[in-house]
C-alpha cells in the first residue's frame, strides 16, 4: 500500500508502461473503484503528473466512472443471484428510492458522489440495490465526480510540484475543508434532529 500512497512512485510507475500507460492507469483507476476502500488521490495525482493536469483530470475521471460503473453491475449481479430482492424491497428508504423519478434518482446519486464523507464503494452498492437504470447511475457519476476529481487531480499534482504551486495548493486544501467541515456539520446536524 506504501507504494500506492507515494504520488511520485506511482507516477514513475505508470512512465514505465510507455504508451500503454493511459490504459494502465485507467485499469488501476478501474480496481481501485470496484475495491471501493482504496483512496484514489495518489492516482489522481500521479496522473496529473504524468499526463498534466487537464490530461490527469479526464483520465482519472474516466478511471473512476468506468470503476464505479463495474462496480455497480457487480453488486447488481451479486444481489440478484443472493435473490435478495424481494427482502430490499421492504427498506423503507429503497422504496422511496425506488419509486422516485428518474431524476431525483439521478440526483439522489449526484449529490451523495459531492459528499467526501461518503465512500465511492457505498454509494455504489446502494445505487446497486435501488432501480436505477445503469444509463442514469453512469451519468449521475459522471456529474457528481467532476468536483472531487478536480480537486484530487490538483492536489496530488501540488503536492509533487509544492514549491510551484503553494498558493494553489492551500487554496484547494482550505475549499477542500471547508466543503468537509459544512457536510460534516450538516451531518451532524440532521443525526441531532433525528433524536
Amino acid at each position: 500500500m506504501d507504494g500506492l500512497t507515494n504520488i511520485e512512485a506511482v507516477a514513475e510507475w505508470i512512465r514505465s508502461w510507455g504508451m500503454l500507460g493511459v490504459i494502465g492507469s485507467i485499469l488501476l483507476n478501474i480496481v481501485i473503484s470496484v475495491a471501493g476502500i482504496l483512496p484514489s488521490i495518489f492516482l489522481s495525482g500521479a496522473n496529473a503528473v504524468v499526463f498534466g493536469l487537464y490530461g490527469g483530470f479526464f483520465i482519472s475521471l474516466t478511471g473512476e466512472v468506468l470503476g464505479a460503473g463495474i462496480a455497480f453491475l457487480l453488486y447488481r449481479y451479486v444481489i440478484q443471484k443472493a435473490d435478495r430482492r424481494k427482502k430490499l424491497a421492504k427498506v423503507k428508504w429503497l422504496s422511496a428510492l425506488n419509486g422516485a423519478t428518474r431524476a431525483r434518482k439521478g440526483l439522489a446519486v449526484v449529490l451523495l458522489r459531492l459528499n467526501p464523507l461518503i465512500p465511492s464503494g457505498v454509494i455504489n452498492l446502494g445505487a446497486a440495490m435501488t432501480n436505477i437504470s445503469l444509463a442514469d447511475f453512469l451519468l449521475a457519476t459522471l456529474v457528481g465526480k467532476i468536483p472531487s476529481m478536480a480537486f484530487e487531480t490538483f492536489v496530488g499534482h501540488d503536492l509533487v510540484y509544492f514549491g510551484e504551486n503553494k498558493f494553489r495548493l492551500l487554496v484547494a486544501l482550505a475549499a477542500g475543508a471547508l466543503v468537509l467541515l459544512l457536510f460534516w456539520k450538516r451531518g451532524k446536524g440532521q443525526a441531532n434532529q433525528a433524536e
